[in-house]
C-alpha cells in the first residue's frame, strides 16, 4: 500500500509553496543558513524538484491506464463477438445436446462477467471447437479452422491487454507511493526551515513581518491541513456536562 500523506492538501500546493520558501531561504542564506544542517536548502531544493517531477510521472501513468481500459474495452467486444459466433455455430451442429453444448462450448454460462472468467470460458471454447470429433461436425455448418485461430488470437490479444493493464496499475501505485514519500520528507523539510525563520526573525518583533511573510509563515501549513494524527490530539476535550 502506497505511503499516505502526512498533510491534507494537494502536493501542486506543497510544490507551489515550497518555491516560495526556498526562494525565501536562499535570498536571506546568510542569516538563516547557520540554523540549519549543511546544503540544507539546496538538497530541499532538489527534493522539491523530485517531487515536482514524480507528480508529473504519476499522471501520465493514469493516463496509460485509462488508454489501456479503452483499447482493453475494443477486444473484449471482439472476444465476446468470436465466442458468440462459436456458440451459435455450435448450437446449430449439436442441435439438441443440451448437456454437452452447456459443457464444452459453455452455452447459457455467462456469469460471472469478470475479465478473467470470460477469458476462461473463451478457452473453454476453443479447446472444444478443436476436438477432431467436433471440428468435423462444426465444419459441416461453416466452421473453418481460420475461425479457431481468430478466437485464439481474440483470447491472447485481450490476455496480454489484462497483462499490461495490472502492470500498469502496480506501475501507478509505484509511483503514488515514491511520490507520497518524498513529499512527506519535503513537507518536514520545509516546516524545519520555516522554524528556522522563525527564530531569527521572531513575531514579537514588527519590523520582522515582510521577512516572515516571504517564508510563508502564518500562512503555510493552510489552516485546517497536517497530519490527521496530530489534529485528534490537539482537539480540545468538550466540557463535561452539569450532572
Amino acid at each position: 500500500m502506497p505511503d499516505k500523506l502526512n498533510f491534507s492538501f494537494p502536493v501542486s500546493l506543497l510544490s507551489q509553496e515550497a518555491d516560495l520558501i526556498l526562494n525565501a531561504g536562499d535570498k536571506y542564506t546568510a542569516q538563516i543558513s547557520p540554523r540549519l544542517q549543511p546544503n540544507f536548502l539546496a538538497g530541499t531544493r532538489t527534493l522539491a524538484g523530485q517531487v515536482a517531477l514524480l507528480g508529473t510521472e504519476q499522471k501520465s501513468k493514469a493516463g496509460d491506464l485509462g488508454t489501456l481500459t479503452a483499447d482493453q474495452n475494443r477486444k473484449f467486444a471482439a472476444l465476446l463477438e468470436k465466442v458468440g459466433a462459436a456458440r451459435d455455430t455450435a448450437k446449430r451442429a449439436f442441435k439438441g445436446q443440451d448437456v454437452k453444448l452447456r459443457e464444452e462450448f459453455q452455452v447459457g454460462i455467462n456469469k460471472p462477467d469478470d475479465l478473467g472468467s470470460v477469458l476462461q470460458r473463451a478457452r473453454i471454447i476453443l479447446a472444444s471447437v478443436r476436438k477432431p470429433a467436433n471440428a468435423t461436425t462444426l465444419g459441416t455448418k461453416g466452421w473453418l479452422d481460420d475461425d479457431d485461430e481468430a478466437l485464439e488470437l481474440a483470447i491472447e490479444a485481450l490476455d496480454d491487454t489484462d497483462e499490461t493493464q495490472e502492470a500498469a496499475k502496480t506501475t501507478k501505485a509505484s509511483s503514488t507511493g515514491d511520490r507520497n514519500a518524498k513529499a512527506n520528507e519535503l513537507y518536514e523539510a520545509l516546516l524545519t526551515v520555516q522554524n528556522a525563520a522563525n527564530l531569527q526573525w521572531p513575531e514579537s518583533n514588527g519590523a520582522n513581518a515582510t521577512i516572515r511573510a516571504e517564508f510563508r509563515l502564518g500562512k503555510f501549513p493552510p489552516r485546517n491541513s497536517g497530519n490527521s494524527e496530530e489534529k485528534k490530539k490537539n482537539k480540545p476535550t468538550p466540557p463535561t456536562p452539569p450532572a
